[in-house]
């Protein structure tokens, strides 16, 4: 859900007009039309004013909720529990680690997480055919290649897949902490 969208429905469900949010927020009304349009966003000071108007996290507001579940799918422990490190680090504590293909899926099918942590090369699956089989079943699931495949050819393949981001191992932390923090 984007922050537009997010603004619009916090508004409904508070019974808040546009006039009254812009005045309790110092802004034009056309800056509350803009942004629940998606033609505009608020600042990084208004975001947090907006939260704690709204009474909901900022991470709420940005459609990122830390306690929805985050699940890693490779065969290497060391980069399952780097990774899982990395993302409790931020925030994140619902997180399911799988070593391949059939346990990932497994895993979705009781509980769809809100993003994959997904290998290409896995010992039982190929991590392309798991991205777009995890899209086709459920396009919400935010999917982040993570491979040590430096491949354009392939890196073309799983954006055209439907992966929300890609990234090649060796990876630093801060390679992890952006992915998270577009989706």
């Amino acid at each position: 859900m984007d922050i537009g969208n997010k603004i619009l429905m916090l508004r409904k469900q508070q019974n808040i007009t546009q006039e009254k949010l812009a005045a309790e927020m110092g802004v034009s009304i056309a800056a509350v039309s803009k942004w629940e349009n998606g033609n505009s966003m608020p600042d990084i000071v208004m975001l947090c004013a907006l939260s704690d108007y709204f009474g909901v996290t900022t991470d709420e507001l940005l459609g990122r909720n830390k306690m929805e579940e985050i699940a890693i799918c490779d065969d290497a422990k060391i980069v399952r529990e780097t990774l899982r490190n990395i993302i409790t680090k931020e925030g994140y504590r619902n997180i399911v680690l799988t070593e391949n293909g059939r346990q990932l899926m497994d895993a979705i099918a009781k509980k769809a997480p809100y993003a994959v942590f997904l290998d290409i090369n896995l010992p039982d699956a190929d991590g392309l055919e798991l991205l777009k089989e995890i899209k086709e079943k459920n396009a919400e699931i935010k999917v982040i290649m993570i491979t040590a495949n430096t491949s354009e050819q392939t890196k073309n393949q799983a954006v055209e897949l439907g992966a929300d981001a890609y990234i090649t191992k060796p990876f630093l932390p801060e390679h992890i902490e952006m992915a998270l923090s577009s989706l």
